[in-house]
């Protein structure tokens, strides 16, 4: 079952309508019946995938006994907001699920990680999928350039330039032309360019440090953006960089990346066999 809202892009002259409070949109994978909640932000998308990003790694959760919800993070953004503001509107829709496991990719796992000071959250595990803790100047400035293409070049043109830089190694440069269909430009633009911009100076820092919980980084040791040190960890927290895969490690890598989240949420006693 999949809930739909859209975003509405701000006019551009006089005074703007007052908007609607913007509802969450998702995708719900599994059992509904099953014992335990994970609940997935999704990175920055020019358009919604409706959670495809997420299957290459979601099995690792199906099989823990987990109903999987993934959610559009850009769904709940409103013109104006930072990343503090928007992490603050999904804090209220997240704690109605009372999450067992909290996970995000990207610009959605940056959400998460403004979250790790709030106590409803620390009873959750945390898988964290290039998910920048901190942005330093190198992140903000590439960030910066492929949202800055967006008005002059478009759309397509901002794809390509992302693309570039999240590709896995063995990926080819993307070729000139259009990317896939996008339904609405001026909103895929919109949402391209200010989720990108909202991650400008991102730091966490203190949060993930201090956060008492189960945390897990997934990142790609090839990747051109979110690198080893854009993520900070904390006292029983674990870091783990998948060879030969890039910002996309869970689809440059899924079986590596689908193992190494199964290996954090497994018991105890499952992981001290699996060590022997």
């Amino acid at each position: 079952m999949t809930s739909q809202s859209s975003t509405t892009v701000p006019a551009r002259l006089g005074a703007p309508a007052p908007a609607p409070a913007p509802a969450p949109v998702a995708v719900h994978l599994g059992d509904p019946h099953a014992p335990r909640t994970a609940c997935v932000l999704a990175p920055v998308m020019a358009q919604w995938d409706h959670g495809a990003f997420f299957e290459p790694v979601a099995e690792a959760l199906l099989s823990t006994g987990h109903r999987v919800t993934v959610y559009d993070t850009l769904s709940l953004l409103r013109a104006g907001d930072d990343l503090a503001a928007l992490a603050d509107r999904w804090a209220d829709v997240l704690r109605a699920e009372q999450p067992d496991l909290l996970a995000g990719n990207a610009l959605g796992g940056a959400v998460v990680q403004q979250l790790l000071d709030r106590p409803w959250t620390h009873r959750t595990r945390v898988v964290l999928l290039s998910a920048p803790t901190v942005a330093d100047e190198t992140l903000d400035a590439t960030l910066e350039r492929i949202a800055a293409a967006v008005e002059p070049d478009g759309t397509a043109a901002a794809l390509r330039l992302l693309h570039e830089v999240v590709r896995g190694p063995a990926e080819p440069s993307p070729a000139p032309g259009a990317p896939g269909h996008l339904d609405d430009e001026a909103l895929s633009g919109w949402r391209l360019a200010t989720g990108l911009r909202l991650l400008r100076r991102a730091d966490a820092r203190r949060r993930v440090e201090a956060f008492p919980g189960k945390l897990l980084h997934v990142y790609g040791t090839e990747s051109r953006l979110v690198r080893h040190h854009h993520l900070a960890t904390g006292p029983g927290h674990n870091r783990v960089g998948i060879p030969e895969a890039g910002m996309r490690p869970h689809a440059d890598r899924p079986d590596a990346t689908r193992q190494a989240v199964a290996a954090f949420l497994a018991p105890p006693s499952t992981k001290r066999i699996h060590e022997k």
